[in-house]
């Protein structure tokens, strides 16, 4: 029988609603795609439902439950980690101003130094799964290389953080939002364990 002349696609699977493959799929001239629209769909409503869910849960007002569990980071974690590099980006950029839009938070400033620290965090999450290893782990040093990026920003530019030092506004990044870090590992381990890649079954392909 002839060999196949049927071009060879990136295999994909469907990951919490949306189509993960192993590579970003398409070329450059293909990027705006019916496929692409439906994962910015729903990672869009996920960055903003997670915070609105967190935000009216019954406490005190000044807990500031966003900063402690980083319900910004769900999503763009959940598409870098199923190789949908492209969506996720696309999610760090928008999703900062798209909860400013409709509930007035975070703050401008704030929600620059936040599509900052979200496009450092994929970023660093697609370098760090390169690697290959304790993938089920990345996303703390993930989350911490944003936020040393995120110290280098607001040092050029206090205004940012209210004129805070950067080094303190850092470490009380940190400090706050352990059980946010705690989460994302969680979503990392869950991700890990449900989408396995190739024969070991080790976790998501690097794209």
């Amino acid at each position: 029988m002839p060999a196949s002349t049927t071009p060879q696609s990136t295999s994909s699977r469907f990951v919490f609603g949306f189509e993960a493959t192993t590579a970003d799929a398409g070329p450059l001239h293909r990027f705006v795609t019916a496929s692409l629209a439906r994962e910015l769909g729903i990672l869009l409503s996920l960055s903003v439902m997670f915070p609105f869910l967190i935000h009216i849960l019954p406490v005190p007002d000044d807990a500031r439950l966003g900063p402690k569990l980083l319900p910004m980071f769900y999503a763009p974690l959940l598409a870098a980690l199923v190789g949908r590099t492209r969506s996720a980006l696309l999610v760090a950029l928008a999703a900062p101003w798209l909860n400013w839009a409709l509930t007035t938070h975070p703050a401008p400033r704030t929600g620059i130094v936040m599509m900052i620290q979200l496009v450092v965090f994929v970023f660093a999450l697609r370098a760090l799964l390169a690697g290959g290893h304790l993938r089920w782990l990345l996303a703390a040093p993930a989350y911490f290389a944003c936020l040393v990026v995120g110290a280098l920003v607001t040092g050029i530019f206090p205004a940012l953080i209210g004129g805070r030092p950067a080094l303190a506004w850092a470490i009380q990044g940190v400090t706050t939002a352990l059980p946010g870090i705690a989460i994302l590992v969680l979503i990392n381990w869950v991700v890990v364990r449900s989408y396995p890649s190739g024969p070991g079954s080790d976790g998501p392909r690097t794209a």
